[in-house]
């Protein structure tokens, strides 16, 4: 018969202090007994050794000690021997590793589960270390490259093998200014000190709206302030004589829109007198009806001189509050 891979079934692979006796080793795996089965031949087998034989034989179960053919019915749980081998003693699988525990076969996964010499995995689910037991704890604090470890800066917990990337990039690191102007900050600090404070950022003229183009370091401004303000004076004064130019040209567009609109209403008012006359002529009035008259010329002259009245912005002047540059 071909040999059986004990890793997938089989016996208990322990280190028994004293030697196996027949009874309570399996003829198949050659370890100790695990749920041992007893046959009516009077054999034993561990249960799990008996179904890999039948399923490697085809559902046939063959004693592997006397050939006898055998079957579910003729096989019985031991459990006195069962027993017996838990109570066996037994040394820890960590002996090797100077692991000194001993004792019943049925309290080993017990011991295994706190042997210091048992062979574990990092807590740390990315760390794929194994090691001892008792160095676990040393590996986590002092080795691991996954442990958590606090910043000094913003004392969020992260990662050692991020510490460096964190470190670049935290927003509470002390840092010195950019500009190097001397001034330490924060990181989260730079972007606005660089913009409203910073002493060597370079900013444009306050008199850029009136035609001053220098730039220059934020300490210089007040020096060149104080050099060209017959300058900015000059500029100030081109810029208001352009838009009072720029004004006049605006009301004189008004004025000729305001005439044209003034023609416009008279042709209107003419139409609509001759229109009434005709529609008087037609129809007497009745029941003591008031029928429209013509509109007076008088009528026509007011709402011409309230028309002419209106700035560019379409409000009657003296209450127009947009129209400052205006004398009225």
């Amino acid at each position: 018969m071909e040999s059986l891979d004990a890793e997938e079934f089989g016996g208990y692979n322990a280190d028994f202090l004293y030697e196996l006796s027949d009874e309570h080793e399996c003829p198949v795996c050659k370890m100790a007994l695990r749920e041992p089965i007893l046959t009516l031949c009077g054999h034993r087998l561990c249960l799990s050794c008996s179904e890999e034989m039948r399923k490697r034989n085809k559902g046939v179960l063959l004693c592997p000690l006397d050939n006898t053919n055998l079957n579910s019915e003729k096989t019985f749980p031991d459990r006195a021997i069962e027993r017996a081998i838990l109570q066996l003693k037994v040394r820890c699988n960590n002996f090797s590793k100077n692991c000194q525990w001993t004792g019943e076969l049925k309290a080993i996964n017990n011991h295994l589960t706190s042997c210091q010499y048992q062979e574990v995995k990092c807590s740390y689910t990315q760390c794929s270390t194994s090691l001892l037991r008792k160095e676990l704890s040393d590996h986590m604090e002092t080795q691991c490259i996954y442990r958590l470890v606090i910043c000094q800066h913003c004392n969020k917990k992260i990662q050692l093998c991020e510490k460096q990337i964190h470190v670049e990039n935290c927003e509470c690191q002390p840092l010195y200014c950019v500009n190097q102007c001397g001034m330490k900050m924060l990181r989260k600090e730079m972007s606005y000190h660089i913009t409203d404070i910073c002493a060597n950022t370079i900013i444009p003229c306050q008199y850029l709206n009136i035609g001053c183009n220098f730039k220059g370091m934020r300490k210089e401004q007040h020096t060149h302030a104080n050099s060209s303000t017959q300058n900015h004076l000059s500029m100030a004064i081109s810029k208001v004589i352009a838009l009072e130019n720029k004004i006049m040209l605006i009301e004189k567009e008004m004025e000729t829109k305001m005439t044209v609109l003034k023609n416009e209403m008279m042709e209107n008012i003419k139409l609509v007198n001759k229109k009434t006359m005709l529609e008087k002529n037609k129809v007497a009035p009745t029941n003591n009806v008031a029928v429209a008259g013509p509109v007076s010329n008088a009528v026509v002259a007011g709402l011409a001189r309230r028309e002419e009245e209106k700035c560019i912005h379409g409000k009657i002047k003296r209450r127009c509050a947009n129209c400052q540059l205006f004398i009225f």
